[in-house]
């Protein structure tokens, strides 16, 4: 058996690719748009004997990380056939692909996991929190709501809507945390896309009293099948952006408006949302949270110098092993001046001590070292070492990535 790991090398290939994907996922939908803006070069494939049986692809994206901009891998596409399967390959593209992230700056890998046991496997940690609400609009009433709202909205389609809520996203996503820069492509295939191929999907922008746009939401409605008394329809929001207060009451009431609709349903909502707190009966959100996004640290002192930190500070970090990564392993001083991270290899012995997964969660934001010690999952050399821990890598807003890939 003649095993070879390289990229797809012409459109043959990547039809291959997007043919052995649609396999493992039990779906064609969306696949042809998600593999037609791949390029050769952003993938890595496990050939058996010349037959393709292992795939995995590689957007180059550009994340905020606390409000920074780092060039991270967005992994795809990642399967194996079955009748290839138990043989290692996966762990070979796996690792030939971490090899490809480092050489090109990528520090850090993240990707949306079928089955997070796989991945686990190969370094990653979980980095956020994915939550979602589904409600009866007529119980989502506000606890307090103004008698008028300043400012008024405009249903639009997304072409029309797109120049004048891309810079609302952009002013919106800056300062925060694990948002993709969004590529007119992203919003095409991932925001605007319906969540049935042939629905309109519709966005409704809020201007305020001076016509500025200050939110919006993507949403498509669409009949469903309830009892008789319950209505017809359901509203899927894709995303309700909004860069104040007003704005978020304006869609939020606008949406409830929605008189034939006995279900909205939010298919992606920040963890730090503040529905819970604005609702008189938050309860009715039925708020259902799981894992999100998972994140692989693929070069420690590139990932450690790409983010601000929450203090200045000094920290010697300590990364036992790596097998996929081996050039991780090692202690790692982190030096934070308020302005500037810097990184260097030491011989001191570690103020705190973690697995690469564990690392991925500490930079993100996600959870913080006194969590993972009391998860056991740390080791920490005091109680002072471990709060500077916590004031390093807090963040300013959670964690949270609205897009698909």
């Amino acid at each position: 058996m003649e095993i070879e790991i390289r990229p797809c090398t012409d459109g043959n290939e990547l039809d291959e690719l997007r043919r052995i994907a649609a396999y493992v996922f039990a779906s064609e939908d969306g696949m042809e748009e998600e593999v037609g803006g791949l390029q050769s070069d952003w993938t890595v494939c496990a050939f058996v004997d010349g037959r393709m049986a292992s795939t995995l692809g590689m957007w180059p994206f550009t994340v905020r990380l606390d409000g920074s901009p780092v060039p991270m891998a967005g992994v795809t596409l990642v399967g194996t056939l079955p009748n290839y399967r138990r043989r290692g390959l996966l762990r070979q593209t796996m690792q030939r692909a971490f090899t490809v992230m480092r050489d090109r700056r990528q520090p850090l890998a993240i990707l949306w996991a079928s089955m997070g046991a796989i991945y686990q496997r190969f370094g990653y940690g979980l980095a956020s929190t994915g939550v979602t609400y589904r409600f009866d609009p007529r119980l989502a009433s506000l606890a307090s709501r103004p008698h008028d709202i300043p400012g008024h909205i405009d249903l639009l389609s997304p072409t029309d809507a797109y120049p004048l809520i891309k810079p609302v996203f952009i002013e919106w996503a800056s300062p925060r945390n694990l948002i993709i820069h969004r590529s007119a492509e992203l919003w095409r295939v991932s925001t605007f896309r319906p969540p049935r191929k042939g629905l309109p999907v519709h966005v409704a922008v809020y201007r305020d009293e001076t016509g500025a746009p200050r939110g919006y939401a993507v949403y498509t409605t669409m009949t469903v099948d309830h009892a008789p008394d319950e209505g017809e329809q359901e509203v899927q929001v894709t995303e309700l952006i909004a860069l104040t207060p007003t704005a978020w009451v304006a869609l939020w009431e606008f949406l409830r408006a929605h008189d034939l609709a006995r279900r909205i349903h939010f298919r992606s909502v920040p963890p730090d949302d503040p529905a819970p707190e604005l609702l008189l009966e938050p309860r009715v959100l039925n708020r259902r949270t799981q894992d999100a996004i998972w994140m692989r640290v693929v070069d420690v002192p590139g990932a450690l110098e790409a983010r601000p930190y929450g203090v200045s500070g000094r920290l010697t970090i300590g990364i036992p092993r790596d097998e996929l990564c081996p050039w991780n392993e090692g202690t790692w001083r982190l030096e934070f001046d308020g302005q500037r991270a810097e990184v260097r290899r030491t011989d001191a012995d570690p103020d705190i001590i973690a697995e690469p997964a564990v690392l991925a969660s500490l930079l993100a934001g996600h959870r913080s070292a006194t969590y993972q010690k009391r998860a056991g999952r740390l080791q920490a050399r005091d109680e002072a070492t471990l709060r500077l821990a916590d004031d390093l890598f807090r963040t300013s807003y959670e964690p949270f990535c609205p897009n698909g890939f």
